[in-house]
Formats: structure tokens, C-alpha cells, sequence
């Protein structure tokens, strides 16, 4: 299995959301959790497995949000700032003297049991090693004294997470030859030659209230931890993906808003970390076992947000035609002039502040529909809870939506020539259509320079509180002219005499009634008018922009592919005179159907559609279905679609 085959087909699927997942101590879901299939996506894996046609293979893509890094490990988060706090008051870290006194006292106690107390000694670690404070190197025998008597050994994790941002500054010895040093590395001068002046790593800038309250920022280090407990939480799921690619398929990870953070290279080594590891247990060997080979090298990221295929398909997550969603250098996506963070769309930093908080008060919320529509029905139902939350969390919302904003402007967050350049290459496209692609996405709601100045500037805040002041006091007035002057004037031209003198009154206050009405009948008209706005078919229509620029460059390019919102649909993007039209396909989601209140499931089947998208050569060329896996029946089934999801 280990040899690729000339020849693909291809599986889609997208928001699998996977996050905290199981919890095996609690021996429940974590409440935040959305995925629940992992023994149902390992069963649809083998299936695939056993159809795939002789000498080809699948490539498994998966179309963004596969994993949901967004939901806060609080265990871990606390853990971490209980024992931080505890090292400050502590006090004795002052020098990098001070500091490898305390990892030595560390390293000399048992290895921790709990997974929790062993993940926080990495993260301080790594922290100490990143701000320059200690070092690993090999140890002299005659400077064993320097440090102490008898130094104990440096655990294997410490030498790994060293080796990691200082590959060059381990040479080929044995971790027992190794020893904790206090200060940055600096490498060695060669005999004779001056001694060049090195940087010293500085402290990275955490946003320490602003972690307290949401958890940690994207840095690489604490982006790679949250993968972690992905990974704890769905270990099925790492071992599925190990028997699929051990079987000599290949699986593909493209990003979306909720899982940018794949961005880093070090969570892309943490997720084949983790599929290796499940490679023994998913088919039976002892542990340890060698990896076939190439196995590594079937497990792939998109560098870019968008996986092309020269007259096949072009896909995409799809975030990056919503302003709250997109990303302003999705090739890149680093705050500018502070490159050690993600630079997450304004969305993202919606969910960090107020999403989670508002599933913990209403568990279903994001499962029953379009978010716009279902946030609109809570603010009706409870408003006082609802303004709770914005007024609990808006401050914090703004402070560092404004320094994003500033980020962006600050320098130009858009890709760069470069980065035009070196993905184009990868997508085997020219420079400039991957800009024309690009530019058909939405400007990112932080990079629309007004907008964003009138919403998260202070003088913006005080514009706002203005407008504010001044739509309520007109919207008083004109309910007041209408009800004092305007109903009360069109009632009196009914004479009293009208028909009868008996029916007269009765219609005069009929008609005073209807008046009195009128207002919120309108806005009743207005509000179903544009409530469904939210659900308006962007997606489909960002595919005919797409197509438009695209099909002079691959005329034979006929599948658009995209996820994001969680709606399966087909539609024709182009018809043509011999059959072989162009398409937009939506690949929907695993993720599940709450009920009202709760957070299960109403019954399993009938509202988890399992939905993916199969895309398999034939005589004439590839042909794509849109099917479901039936996980009861273990078999694929036509997708049934609906105009319009009856549940909102």
C-alpha cells in the first residue's frame, strides 16, 4: 500500500467540528461539544475503503472546520493559571539563574500522572525556553558542578519541545548528556573569529486579562496545545484517519474560521503526531510498529484557503465570502508587524466572547438553524438574559477588536506579492488569477476602514451612542404624531352619521383600531420580509463569480466545491448544450439538530444528516453525487433536498 496509484477519486466532506469531545474521567461529551460520530465516520471510511475501485485510491479533502479550536479546555486554561500564579508569588524567577533552579527542582521530582499537570509544565516550559531563559546543551563533565551535584536527567519532552524551536541548537548526543543552561542559546564562534552580536528572544506579548476571561491567544505553542485536546477528546477519530491513509488513501486538510489554526506547521505536526500514533491500535500491531511508508506524506495541508484540481474541481471552506468571517491574508493569516499570533476575523473573536457564553445559557442555539435568525428569536424571547451577556462581554469584545483593527492598519494585512507568487506555484494557477480569486471574496469587516472605525474606535462608540439617541427620539415622535395626531385625525373624518347612526360610532372606532394597529402590523410585514436574509444562497453565488473568471483559464473545470454553512445544495452554475454542466455543491455538515433546551438529540438519523461528496472518474470524465451516509444500514444514500429547512 505504501506506493501512491497514478489515479484519484475523491471524497469530500466538511464542519465536522470536532473539539473537546469525550471525556473519559466524567465519562460524558463535554457540553460544548458538536461531534458525536466517530465511530460512525470510521465506519463510512471503511466503506469507502471497500468500494474504491481497483488500482485507484481516495483522496479524503477535508473542507474546513474539521476541527473547532474555539471552545476553551478549561481544565487545562485553569490548571495553567493556577500554576503560573503559584511561580510568580513564589517569586524566584527573576534571572534565568532563578528560573533553571526551578526547572531543575522539577525534572528531580516523579513525572506528573495527571496528563493535565504534565501539558502545564510544557507550556511554562516552552514559554521559558521562547523568552530566552534557559536552554538545553550538552554537559561537560568537568563543568557538572556548575549547576549541582548530580543534575537531574531532562525528560524527553523537554528535550522535544526544545528541538522544536531550536533544531540547530542540539547536536547528536544522547538526552543524558544534555543540561538545562541559564539564558538564550547562542551558537558557537569559530576559533579566531569575532564574536557577533546575537538578539536575544524577547517576551511574547500575551494579552494576559484578555486570556484570563477566554483562554489563550493563537500563538503556534498554545494553537498546538488546544490540538491536544482535540485529540484527547476524539482519539477514534485519529485512529480512522490512521487506517485510511495506513490502507494507502490520502487525506487533505483545508482551513476554515473555526480551524485557521492549522495554519501553524507546529499543529500540522501535531495532527500526524497524533494519526501515527493511532496507526498500531488501528490495525491491531504492537505498539511502535513501523510506519508504511509514505504514510507521513499522505497527510497533507492546503498552504492557502482554496484546493484546486486542473479540469476536476476548485474547493473551498467558504468563509471568505462573509465580511464576519474572512480573512484578510488568507495565504497568511498573521497579525501584521506581530507575526507570533493568528489574525482571526472579527467572527472568530464573536465566538471567543460571546458564543461560547451564550451556549452554556442556551445549549442548542447554533444547532437549530441560520444564527442570525435564532439570535434574533432569543433577544425577543429574552432580552434581559441577552443584554446580560452583551453588556458582560461587550467591553472585553471591542478592546480587542480595536487592536486588530489597529494591527490592520498599522500595515497592509492583504497577501503580498510573495505570497501571490509562492501559492500560486502550489495551486498551479498564474499570480494574478489567484488575486482575481481572492478579490471575489468580501472585504473583511476589519479592513473596511469606515465601517470598522464607526464600530470599534472610541469616537465611533460615541457616534453610535448618538445615532442611537437620536433613532429612538425619532422613532418616539413618529409614534406619537401618528397615535396623537394622524390616527385620531383619520378616525374623525368618518362621519358619525356614516350608514347608520347606530353603525356610525362602531365603524369610527373600527377604523380608530386598524390605525392603532398599522405599525406593528409593518414592522411585523418587514421583520418576515428580511428575516430570511441570512440564509440567502451566498455560497452559490460566490461559485458563478468564481466560474465567470475561471473558465477561460480551465475550460474543463466543472465542480465548485464548498462547506461553511452547513447546507447541503447542488446547483447549476452553468448549463451546457452537451450534458456536462457546471456545478456548485455544498457538502453540508456532521454536526447535529438540537432540541430546544438541551443538548440531545432529537433522534439520531432524522436530524444528523451524515452528508459528503463523492467525486469518481468514468469513461467521460469525473462525475460528482452528492449522498449521505446511512450509518444504520451501513450504506450511502441520495441526499434529499429541501428549499427551505422546516425547523426555522
Amino acid at each position: 500500500m505504501g506506493r501512491e496509484p497514478t489515479a484519484w477519486d475523491y471524497l469530500f466532506v466538511s464542519d465536522l467540528h470536532l473539539s473537546l469531545g469525550y471525556d473519559p474521567e466524567r465519562r460524558a461529551y463535554h457540553p460544548r461539544e458538536d461531534f458525536f460520530f466517530d465511530e460512525a465516520f470510521f465506519r463510512w471510511l471503511r466503506w469507502a475503503d471497500g468500494v474504491c475501485a481497483p488500482g485507484r485510491r481516495w483522496e479524503l479533502i477535508l473542507v474546513g472546520d474539521t476541527f473547532d479550536f474555539l471552545p476553551v479546555d478549561e481544565t487545562v486554561h485553569a490548571a495553567y493559571l493556577r500554576e503560573r500564579d503559584r511561580r510568580r508569588r513564589a517569586g524566584g524567577l527573576d534571572t534565568p539563574e532563578q528560573t533553571v533552579q526551578y526547572w531543575l527542582h522539577r525534572f528531580g521530582e516523579p513525572p506528573p500522572e495527571d496528563p493535565v499537570v504534565l501539558r502545564v509544565q510544557r507550556l511554562l516550559f516552552e514559554e521559558d525556553v521562547l523568552a530566552g531563559r534557559v536552554h538545553l546543551a550538552p554537559l561537560p563533565p568537568d563543568e557538572a558542578a556548575a549547576l549541582a551535584a548530580e543534575p537531574p536527567p531532562i525528560p524527553g519532552w523537554a528535550v522535544h519541545v526544545f528541538a522544536v524551536h531550536h533544531p540547530e541548537g542540539l547536536r547528536t548526543v544522547g538526552k543524558e548528556r544534555l543540561a538545562l543552561w541559564p539564558g538564550p542559546l547562542r551558537p558557537p564562534v569559530a576559533q579566531g573569529a569575532a564574536p557577533e552580536e546575537q538578539p536575544v528572544p524577547g517576551e511574547r506579548r500575551y494579552d494576559e486579562p484578555f486570556e484570563r476571561r477566554y483562554g489563550f491567544l493563537p500563538t503556534p505553542e498554545r494553537s498546538a496545545d488546544r490540538m491536544e485536546s482535540i485529540y484527547r477528546g476524539h482519539p477514534l477519530f485519529f485512529r480512522a484517519l490512521a487506517w485510511f491513509v495506513g490502507r494507502g488513501h490520502r487525506v487533505v486538510f483545508l482551513r476554515g474560521n473555526h480551524d485557521l489554526e492549522l495554519f501553524w506547521p507546529l499543529v500540522q505536526d501535531r495532527v500526524r503526531e497524533y494519526i501515527a500514533h493511532e496507526y498500531p491500535a488501528a490495525f491491531g500491531l504492537d505498539e511502535g510498529a513501523p510506519l508504511p511508508e509514505g504514510f507521513l506524506d499522505r497527510i497533507r495541508f492546503q498552504p492557502g484557503w482554496f484546493y484546486y484540481r486542473r479540469g476536476i474541481f476548485y474547493a473551498e471552506h467558504g468563509n471568505q465570502y462573509e465580511a464576519l468571517n474572512s480573512c484578510t491574508n488568507p495565504i497568511r493569516p498573521l497579525l501584521p508587524r506581530d507575526e507570533g499570533y493568528l489574525n482571526p476575523p472579527v467572527g472568530s473573536l464573536g465566538v471567543i466572547c460571546f458564543h461560547n457564553h451564550l451556549e452554556d445559557r442556551f445549549p442548542e442555539w447554533e444547532n437549530r438553524g441560520a444564527h442570525g435568525v435564532v439570535l434574533l428569536e432569543l433577544l425577543r424571547r429574552y432580552p434581559v438574559e441577552m443584554l446580560g451577556l452583551l453588556v458582560q462581554h461587550a467591553d472585553d469584545f471591542l478592546r480587542m477588536a480595536r487592536r486588530l483593527w489597529r494591527a490592520g492598519r498599522a500595515g497592509d494585512p492583504g497577501p503580498t506579492e510573495e505570497d501571490l507568487v509562492r501559492y500560486a506555484e502550489v495551486a498551479g494557477l498564474e499570480p494574478e488569477v489567484v488575486r482575481m480569486i481572492y478579490q471575489e471574496g468580501a472585504t473583511p469587516l476589519l479592513a473596511r476602514r469606515l465601517l470598522a472605525w464607526f464600530l470599534f474606535s472610541l469616537a465611533g462608540h460615541v457616534l453610535k451612542g448618538v445615532l442611537l439617541l437620536l433613532l429612538v427620539g425619532g422613532v418616539l415622535g413618529l409614534l406619537g404624531v401618528w397615535y396623537l395626531l394622524i390616527a385620531p385625525l383619520l378616525a374623525s373624518l368618518i362621519p358619525a352619521g356614516f350608514l347608520f347612526a347606530t353603525a356610525g360610532p362602531a365603524v369610527r372606532l373600527l377604523v380608530k383600531l386598524l390605525l392603532w394597529l398599522l405599525p406593528p402590523f409593518l414592522y411585523q410585514t418587514f421583520h418576515r420580509k428580511t428575516a430570511g436574509r441570512g440564509e440567502e444562497p451566498f455560497l452559490w453565488k460566490a461559485a458563478r463569480r468564481l466560474h465567470a473568471r475561471l473558465k477561460g483559464v480551465d475550460p474543463d473545470l466543472r465542480f465548485y466545491i464548498f462547506g461553511h454553512d452547513h447546507r447541503p445544495n447542488v446547483q447549476v452554475v452553468e448549463r451546457r448544450k452537451n450534458g456536462r454542466h457546471v456545478y456548485y455543491l455544498n457538502t453540508g455538515a456532521w454536526t447535529p439538530v438540537f432540541a430546544e433546551g438541551t443538548r440531545r438529540l432529537r433522534t439520531l438519523g432524522a436530524e444528523v444528516e451524515f452528508t459528503f461528496l463523492r467525486l469518481v472518474e468514468r469513461e467521460d470524465g469525473y462525475e460528482a453525487d452528492l449522498l449521505r451516509w446511512n450509518d444504520e444500514a451501513g450504506r450511502p444514500e441520495r441526499e434529499v433536498l429541501i428549499k427551505k429547512s422546516s425547523l426555522e
